[in-house]
């Protein structure tokens, strides 16, 4: 989670990225892909899910689609040098790659929204901000 942290403010191919795959599976594609990211503004609440998507009262915003999971949450963090990506920023953006079809049972959703959740929740406690990030220990319906 430290480096997760370190690295909020980098350009895109310098962040890290958690990749957990499938045991037997040969494809060489991860089932999960999860990635950190500081950034300066976050969309809405109030946005309508639209085309599949469900929305979570989660962070500041939380929604699931048919390729993943965003999860935005408060967390003011420096950056820590001037050839940062991104300078200081507000919020975290954390995303879950996972593509539905690759999952199975009746809560595919629910279920890589309580993932992000608990692994957001880590990053926020490691950046110090896990009071105001608003991400609970369970994760409610949507």
């Amino acid at each position: 989670m430290q480096k997760a942290v370190q690295h909020l403010h980098d350009d895109y191919r310098k962040r890290g990225a958690c990749w957990v795959y499938k045991a037997g599976d040969d494809s060489g594609q991860p089932l999960l892909e999860i990635r950190f990211s500081g950034s300066q503004s976050h969309p809405s609440a109030s946005d309508k899910a639209g085309g599949g998507k469900v929305s979570y009262a989660l962070g500041l915003y939380a929604q699931v689609g048919s390729a993943g999971a965003d999860l935005f949450f408060l967390c003011p963090t420096r950056a820590t040098s001037s050839d940062t990506y991104v300078g200081d920023t507000k919020y975290v953006k954390a995303e879950l790659f996972a593509d539905a079809t690759r999952l199975r049972g009746n809560s595919v959703d629910k279920d890589r929204m309580v993932i992000l959740n608990a692994i957001s929740r880590k990053v926020a406690q490691e950046a110090g901000c896990a009071a105001e990030a608003r991400l609970p220990a369970t994760v409610p319906d949507p």
